[in-house]
């Protein structure tokens, strides 16, 4: 499968016409991480998103100076909208878990694109407003089930007095 049908895949780019998606094609930059490879480092700049075009990558950040996995990222997925929206740092760290090939695209690049083919540009801001919507749907559900967690176990008389020993 060549690299623009792989694109037409891509939710960010699924509204693309063929022109749009080669130009886009090539102003992307391939590259190749073997298992265990750091693809990006939480706190370090990124400005670029990049497609996951083979491969599984584990995103994960530091809590209390441990690793803690949030989810893995699999053959058509994205990374790096927000360096895209604001330009700044990496909220998570990326390492690879499979041999893994991923398509970026700079800022720059992608800015300058987009002053070249507004239209695109349209499609592109739309398919990531959706694509955040979705994500902030999915948060709103992860913090209600941790309200549950949590409230069940405040009501529950053995884990109060439980938690009160430990905390003298």
């Amino acid at each position: 499968m060549s690299d623009v049908n792989f694109l037409r895949g891509v939710t960010l780019f699924a509204e693309f016409e063929p022109a749009e998606l080669d130009e886009i094609r090539r102003s992307m930059q391939m590259s190749r991480f073997a298992p265990g490879d750091l693809v990006l480092e939480e706190g370090n700049a990124n400005r670029a998103l990049h497609v996951v075009v083979r491969g599984r990558i584990r995103v994960s950040r530091k809590v209390n100076d441990r690793e803690v996995s949030l989810c893995d990222l699999i053959e058509g997925q994205t990374f790096g909208e927000l360096s895209i929206i604001e330009d700044g740092v990496a909220s998570a760290s990326l390492r690879a878990v499979t041999e893994t090939e991923v398509l970026s695209v700079s800022m720059h690049e992608l800015a300058q694109f987009m002053r070249r083919q507004p239209a695109a540009g349209a499609k592109f801001w739309r398919a990531i407003a959706i694509d955040l919507r979705r994500r902030l749907l999915q948060t709103n559900d992860v913090v209600r089930s941790y309200f549950e967690v949590n409230r069940a176990l405040i009501e529950n008389p053995t884990f109060r007095e439980a938690y009160a020993m430990c905390n003298r």
